[in-house]
């Protein structure tokens, strides 16, 4: 049975959950620790009855994004390049599409596949490895079907 490209892009969610959590935990942690984040920043996911008195690894990938997102020059900055933001924002947009149900074209697919691949990469994620071959799959469906 062929997956859908909803079905791909809602895969790369789970990985980049399971592959960008732990990267996550360990980063605050590591900024609380040093004093580089402040209360103020954490606040509003402290807040959320779903996240607070969890780690990070534990969040959904909408507040992971967000949390990268949001303490960009505090913390993610550090180990991250401009890129990776611009991915990081990409792929908050792309999650959002996809949990409002959006339809994905194969190139749609195929961009957020590769999105998710270089961010997982970038934190050394060995998840990278299976969006890659996700990615390479949808590559030669995309080119059986233009021939």
């Amino acid at each position: 049975m062929a997956i859908s490209n909803y079905e791909r892009v809602g895969k790369a969610m789970e990985l980049l959950k399971t592959g960008v959590g732990p990267f996550v935990d360990r980063e605050i942690q590591s900024a609380i620790d040093n004093k580089q984040i402040t209360a103020e920043v954490l606040a509003p996911f402290m807040d959320d009855p779903k996240l607070k008195d969890r780690p990070p690894s534990e969040w959904d990938i909408a507040a992971l994004l967000k949390l990268v997102f949001n303490s960009w020059n505090s913390v993610f900055g550090k180990t991250l390049g401009y890129a990776e933001r611009s991915i990081v924002s990409e792929l908050r947009n792309s999650r959002n599409a996809w949990a409002h149900q959006e339809k994905f074209s194969s190139d749609d697919a195929y961009r957020i596949l590769d999105s998710a691949e270089i961010l997982l990469t970038a934190v050394s994620a060995p998840e990278a490895e299976e969006v890659r071959k996700s990615k390479l799959e949808l590559q030669r469906i995309i080119y059986e079907e233009q021939s």
